[in-house]
């Protein structure tokens, strides 16, 4: 009885110690959720690639001066569920994005939306919402 039990904490403080890495890998702690922003600009870079996608875009600063963001959307399979390809943002492309910028302050945007040139708009995080 005394081996069982101590296979069962083993097993449950195996597991815990896992899914702590996983939990904040996911984690939005980072981004400031309360005041999303929208950026426009021109598309530097698109990854389509795990665990995330991202969007590089040159955007013009209220000085003027040309700011490059990183852009992370959620996972190509999510994407790719609500409609996203792998050819829809190319380099070279106007878009406009909006999401959580980073509480830090730099340049780094968890995605919400993205409006292509041509008026379409994508959702960020790969859910549905019946658009």
């Amino acid at each position: 009885m005394k081996n069982w039990v101590a296979m069962i904490v083993m097993l449950t403080a195996v597991i815990l110690m896992t899914a702590q890495p996983t939990l904040a890998h996911h984690s939005s702690a980072a981004f400031d959720l309360e005041h999303p922003t929208t950026v426009k600009g021109t598309v530097t870079k698109f990854e389509w690639s795990n665990p995330h996608a991202f969007i590089y875009i040159d955007a013009k600063g209220k000085n003027g001066a040309i700011e490059p963001w990183r852009v992370e959307a959620n996972s190509p399979n999510m994407l790719t569920r609500v409609g996203w390809k792998r050819d829809m943002i190319n380099k070279g492309d106007e878009v406009s994005v909006t999401g959580a910028p980073a509480k830090n302050g730099t340049k780094v945007m968890r995605l919400e939306s993205v409006m292509l040139a041509n008026g379409h708009k994508l959702d960020g995080q790969g859910f549905s919402y019946g658009h």
